[in-house]
């Protein structure tokens, strides 16, 4: 669908509408010059989308203007642009999957994230959400709550954060877990990545909501980063008993790196320092989960149910990761004990 000169003006993005000072968000001069450019990369590439209409030629140009940092990022910003079209034309078929399972694939998960924002920005949009997720692979539907919900974080702060209003009641529970997944890593920007003013506001929402915006914060700092090893470790401590939720958000970022061939040394540091896995690990990790969850009872894959299973499983693989961080945990302490003791019978 092409659209007149005039719409694709009209529904363009200028790139301070999505600077700090424009936000209203408080960050070091740091943080704040790395995190801004995350967010200009996304208007950059939804900008993109809407001067070039065949996908391959978007998807080429966006892997060659953008570094393996930001490059999905941008792609991000595409599929803003595509889930609008999309929208704007149900009638139609899809060109979020069109490009997802064409030219883009590579970058999917982060594409259709970038299509939970179209959610967002249209009136009718979180109202159809439950048609328009179903014409997806059931798998990357996952992200549009959580780009539903980090678009709201980010234009309706107040609103959101301060009014601690809940997800909307139209979406599932799955998806309702998964738009405060968005809010949470939406504060890895307002809250300029800084751990005490980001607990301080995860604090004040109900303790059952607390769980995913942990674990949005761990997708943050290991995707788009901008901190110290010393703020990553504050970030766990600060988490308390949510802390393998954060942890869990990591595994998330390392396969989307890993699936678009963008890998970057700062989500490898923070994996390691915080798993104490290589990303290729963390992500094949998290993709063994899933099938375990998604295929571990033989079901047919052709099955009536299964695209509905999918989209459930949500929950079940953030479970399973939950409960094996928390037995590793439990191991190593189990494992300090020990050598306590040990230590402690020499010596004596």
């Amino acid at each position: 669908m092409i659209l007149p000169p005039a719409v694709n003006r009209l529904l363009s993005i200028r790139p301070e509408a999505v600077s700090f000072d424009k936000l209203g968000f408080l960050s070091e001069a740091g943080v704040r010059t790395h995190l801004e450019r995350v967010l200009a990369t996304f208007v950059e590439g939804y900008n993109l989308a809407l001067e070039l209409e065949d996908g391959e030629v978007l998807a080429a140009t966006l892997r060659s203007r953008f570094d393996d940092q930001h490059v999905g990022f941008a792609f991000e910003g595409a599929g803003m642009h595509l889930g609008l079209r999309d929208l704007l034309a149900p009638w139609r078929s899809s060109a979020l999957r069109a490009f997802i399972e064409g030219p883009g694939r590579e970058f999917d998960y982060i594409t259709a994230v970038g299509a939970g924002f179209a959610l967002a920005r249209l009136p009718w949009g979180v109202r159809t959400w439950t048609s328009y997720a179903r014409r997806l692979d059931s798998l990357v539907a996952w992200c549009l709550p959580d780009g539903l919900g980090f678009h709201d974080g980010i234009f309706h702060l107040r609103r959101w954060l301060d009014g601690r209003r809940e997800p909307p009641a139209s979406l599932p529970p799955y998806a309702r877990q998964l738009f405060d997944s968005g809010i949470g890593r939406s504060l890895w920007w307002s809250q300029g990545a800084a751990p005490r003013r980001i607990a301080a506001v995860i604090g004040r929402f109900p303790a059952a909501r607390q769980r995913e915006m942990w674990c949005g914060i761990g997708v943050a700092a290991a995707y788009a980063g901008g901190v110290g090893d010393d703020e990553l470790l504050e970030l766990g401590e600060l988490a308390g008993r949510n802390r393998v939720d954060y942890l869990s958000g990591i595994p998330f970022a390392t396969r989307m790196r890993q699936k678009g061939g963008n890998a970057w040394s700062g989500t490898d540091r923070a994996c390691r320092l915080l798993l104490d896995r290589t990303s290729d690990d963390a992500s094949d990790w998290l993709m063994e989960v899933v099938d375990g969850v998604v295929n571990g009872d033989g079901s047919d894959r052709h099955g009536p149910d299964y695209q509905a299973r999918l989209r459930d499983s949500y929950v079940l693989v953030r479970q399973r990761l939950v409960e094996e961080l928390r037995h590793t945990a439990e191991g190593e302490r189990q494992c300090r004990v020990s050598a306590h003791r040990s230590l402690t019978t020499a010596s004596s």
